[in-house]
């Protein structure tokens, strides 16, 4: 059995309670994997290596401020509809930092770049019908803006509906 590796900002309660519903619906493998959350670099490194990683994200996360994050409305990949950051400049901060001191680990594998677009996935979908018909029909939410101030380091097993656990929880700035 495989343990992939991730690092994420999880959303709070608030966040959570918009999120939730929505994934229930359109991914609910992904409710039962993890919290709704945005991605800060995925897949991180092997599990042998993690604690050795998160000592030296520990170091890179003390230089970083903890920061305020809006969510508002939502967006879409091929297959995937996200709420969207208004401002994705601080969480492609906080990868570009990580990632500089990980360049083994690109995110998604390097499958969209080397680069990080920030979303919370809360659909995903097998065909352009489905997600057309689910993204008329999500509901709307006031933007909410929440603090950032701790980075989650969680690990599991990819596709399977299994929850992912937590191994350290690593704080922004000193």
């Amino acid at each position: 059995m495989k343990l992939t590796t991730v690092i994420m900002i999880v959303a709070p309660h608030e966040i959570q309670a918009i999120a939730a519903p929505i994934l229930y619906r359109y991914s609910l493998d992904t409710l039962i994997r993890v919290p709704a959350h945005l991605t800060v670099l995925y897949p991180f490194v092997d599990f042998e290596h993690l604690a050795k990683a998160c000592k030296t994200v520990r170091e890179v996360a003390a230089e970083i401020r903890p920061f305020d994050i809006t969510m508002s409305g939502y967006d879409q990949f091929p297959g995937v509809i996200f709420m969207a950051p208004v401002d994705p400049a601080p969480i492609q901060n906080v990868f570009r930092r990580i990632y500089a001191r990980f360049p083994q680990c690109p995110p998604y594998d390097g499958q969209f770049g080397d680069d990080l677009h920030p979303h919370m996935t809360v659909g995903e979908f097998r065909t352009e019908v489905d997600q057309a018909q689910a993204f008329k029909s999500l509901p709307e939410y006031p933007p909410t803006t929440f603090h950032v101030d701790r980075l989650y380091v969680m690990y599991g097993i990819d596709g399977k509906a299994i929850p992912w656990l937590t191994y350290d929880i690593i704080p922004l700035g000193k």
